[in-house]
């Protein structure tokens, strides 16, 4: 009769399935490559980012009431 620990080695030895990359980068490049709309970027990097994707942009500034 095999242990506990001896049937967990046993079952990861004998996975099949494809391993995944986990990395940063290629978290990263899945998330780039999703089309999803990204959380964070600079100004300038979001005005790239609607003008690519037709998005209408209000770049005026309200000046404060003196």
């Amino acid at each position: 009769m095999k242990s506990r620990t001896q049937q967990l080695i046993e079952n990861v030895l004998n996975d099949n399935s494809r391993p995944t990359d986990n990395s940063l980068r290629a978290r990263a490049f899945r998330r780039a490559m999703s089309g999803a709309t990204p959380r964070t970027m600079t100004p300038w990097e979001w005005e790239e980012w609607y003008a690519a994707h037709g998005e209408k942009i209000d770049l005026s500034i309200e000046k404060e009431d003196e």
